[in-house]
């Protein structure tokens, strides 16, 4: 019995260690992902795995191997670069298994195929034949139809099993330059082809189109002979750039600015060498606007502004206007259209000032001129000094009339606000060389000036009577006063000063509780005194 439990033993003890050899090697999640997650057919792609214990993968695509050996990092990713191959449109499985044969090391994910169509970039004349490719339609796809600048072309095009076709067509009369293609179905919309330019060629295209002297334009050149030089650019027949040269491809790209001209329409014009002499690519037509330029562009009254005018007529009569006001100054431009006057800032309430240069001859322009003024100093408080105090009822008076007039709504009462006067704020006016000045006092509680409770602005006079209609609640209060000039422009505050209101002072209180018993006791003196004379 003995000997059989510790055969037993023996044999377990070899034969675990063994089956723990032979088994695979534990490993964490397999996992893929793609990036883009979709396409049309020759989209790169990038496709990314982790998680994997063999040292090669292989890619499926929907089942068939489309890429094999892609080596797998020590700690189990892989990382490669793909192309969708031909598909039809909609969903297709990516797959990737590696050499480990073990079945949990695979993974897969979906990326969805989208239609698209290929077109040839540049053609050299009209009535050449192109070719336009479709991929990615559904498989057999019938009634695909072809546009040209959005008109449907005649007989349509039909899709293989993998959503492949091909239409060929002649293009129509059509201008030199920019033109597109596009193609739908009754299941495949148009908006999800796009448009694909065909450039007619060769032609150059220039972007803006209008604009004042100076404007910098890009032209770019298309479908040029491969590596042609001698390319010229010129202005109204004139050369003012030479010496480009083509791509490997024909293109090429220039910048440059309009140069000094007058008003209206200009022709630029692009030709190259022997390939491609004058009258090969078309001319395009750019609009010179009237503009100005002020130097400086901000300042205070008096400033001298020198006023620089391009693309006006040639020999116009100009005459400045400052806010529609006329600034007396006249000058003439030249055949260029160009033109240069002086003027001084006149006097303005304003911060952004509009300057006008009015031509003979139609033309106009405006800049702005930004008045700079100096904000105003801050005001200078006078009274009433640091820490008064007032009295809501400041006399035996008001301690009777006030609570009469409160009841009693007479009209004048409501005309001058509830309440006598308070006290009068008065402060120091801002000198008269600053120009004209309004203020602004704020009265807010304690130290906090947060704690708003009056705020008069456009204050004409440099001083406020307070009333009970402002504040008729007792407490402790600060004011201060800010300058405002003609333009907007704010001092600093003043500095703060507090003052105490309360309701009624003591001595006010007692004379006021005093006249009436007098009073009283003087009526019944008189009451009592008139009794005994009558009895007697």
């Amino acid at each position: 019995m003995h000997s059989k439990v510790l055969f037993i033993s023996l044999a377990l003890i070899i034969t675990l260690p063994m089956i723990l050899l032979l088994s695979p090697a534990p490993v964490h999640a397999v996992s893929i992902s793609v990036a883009p997650t979709s396409g049309t057919v020759g989209t790169s792609i990038q496709i990314r795995g982790n998680g994997f214990s063999g040292r090669l993968a292989t890619i499926h695509w929907d089942d068939q191997v489309v890429l094999s050996k892609i080596p797998i990092s020590e700690t189990g990713e892989l990382t490669c670069n793909w192309k969708i191959p031909p598909a039809s449109r909609g969903d297709h499985i990516i797959k990737i298994t590696d050499d480990s044969n073990w079945t949990e090391s695979t993974a897969s994910t979906i990326l969805t195929v989208l239609p698209g169509i290929t077109t040839p970039t540049c053609t050299g004349q009209t009535h050449a034949r192109i070719t336009v490719t479709g991929t990615g339609f559904a498989a057999s796809e019938k009634g695909i139809r072809v546009t040209w600048d959005g008109t449907v072309l005649p007989s349509s095009a039909t899709a293989d099993n993998l959503g492949t076709w091909s239409f060929n067509f002649i293009i129509p009369e059509a201008s030199k330059g920019e033109h597109f293609v596009s193609a739908f179905s009754n299941s495949t919309d148009a908006s999800e082809i796009g448009e694909h330019r065909v450039t007619v060629a060769p032609f150059a295209k220039v972007v803006p189109t209008s604009g004042p002297v100076g404007t910098e334009i890009t032209i770019d050149g298309f479908c040029f002979r491969t590596g042609e030089d001698g390319i010229t650019i010129t202005w109204d027949d004139e050369i003012i750039l030479c010496n480009l040269v083509g791509g490997p491809d024909g293109s090429w790209n220039t910048t440059l600015n309009i140069p000094p001209c007058t008003k209206g329409h200009h022709t630029i014009g692009v030709y190259g060498s022997s390939f491609t002499p004058k009258g090969i690519v078309p001319d395009t037509d750019f609009e010179v606007i009237p503009h100005i330029e002020l130097q400086p562009t901000s300042g205070n009254k008096g400033t001298k502004v020198t006023v620089n005018g391009y693309g006006f007529a040639s020999d116009e009569a100009i005459t400045l206007n400052f806010e529609d006001n006329s600034l007396n100054v006249k000058t003439t431009s030249d055949n260029a259209g160009s033109f240069s006057a002086v003027f001084l800032v006149p006097q303005s309430t304003l911060k952004n000032n509009s300057v006008q240069a009015i031509g003979s001859a139609g033309s106009s322009a405006e800049a702005i001129f930004i008045t700079e003024k100096t904000a105003p100093p801050a005001p200078t408080l006078l009274s009433p000094q640091q820490d008064a105090k007032f009295e809501i009822f400041n006399s035996v008076g008001d301690v009777f009339l006030e609570p009469v007039k409160l009841l009693s709504g007479i009209a004048t009462f409501r005309q001058n606000g509830l309440g006598s006067p308070i006290a009068t704020f008065d402060w120091a006016d801002i000198d008269a060389a600053s120009g004209k000045v309004n203020y602004i006092l704020q009265i807010y509680r304690g130290d906090d000036s947060s704690a708003q409770v009056l705020l008069k602005e456009n204050l004409l006079e440099s001083e406020y009577t307070l009333s009970q209609s402002d504040i008729s609640t007792k407490g402790l209060y600060s004011w201060r006063v800010k300058a405002v000039d003609d333009i907007g422009n704010e001092s600093q505050w003043s500095e703060a000063r507090k003052f105490d209101l309360i309701r009624v002072s003591n001595q006010t209180l007692i004379i006021s509780i005093v006249i009436p018993i007098l009073v009283i006791a003087a009526i019944l003196a008189i009451v009592i005194l008139t009794w005994r004379k009558h009895k007697r």
